[in-house]
């Protein structure tokens, strides 16, 4: 919800995979200016890792399908600042607020194991932007 949430606020077309339907190892796949990109997300409750990362397993079948991609795939961890789930949204007359903070990485090259995703890359609306130029990049590397 917080990363659909996120692309609505940026006018971003994306899909979001059905629930058990794990083809290509993503959830979203989000339809940038240049091409459509797909993000595996993962939500949880973790406590950031001293060096200003989150770890995140990845499982050998997901890096698998990820590695033959032409386009970038992204992980995004979405850290969830509530125990509670139902304190998770609160809703007043005129806004919604979602407690969560979502950090991203580039999955193409990754192995199986444990990634860890840094806060650096805070998911923003300004990421769309920078994914793009991936994109961008992924087609025309190599081009005089």
């Amino acid at each position: 919800m917080y990363v659909r949430a996120l692309l609505a606020q940026a006018g971003i077309r994306n899909e979001e995979s059905s629930p058990g339907e794990d083809y290509g190892a993503v959830d979203l796949t989000i339809h940038l200016t240049s091409a459509a990109v797909t993000a595996q997300v993962k939500t949880g409750i973790k406590r950031r890792n001293r060096d200003s990362t989150y770890s995140v397993t990845l499982k050998p079948e997901w890096c698998a399908k990820w590695e033959g991609q032409k386009v970038p795939v992204y992980l995004v961890f979405v850290a969830l600042s509530r125990r509670n789930y139902c304190d998770l949204v609160t809703q007043k007359d005129f806004s919604t607020t979602l407690y969560a903070h979502a950090y991203w990485l580039q999955v193409n090259d990754a192995q199986p194991g444990t990634v860890r995703v840094p806060v650096k890359n805070r998911l923003s609306l300004d990421t769309f932007q920078c994914w793009d130029e991936d994109v961008e990049h992924a087609f025309t590397r190599g081009a005089a």
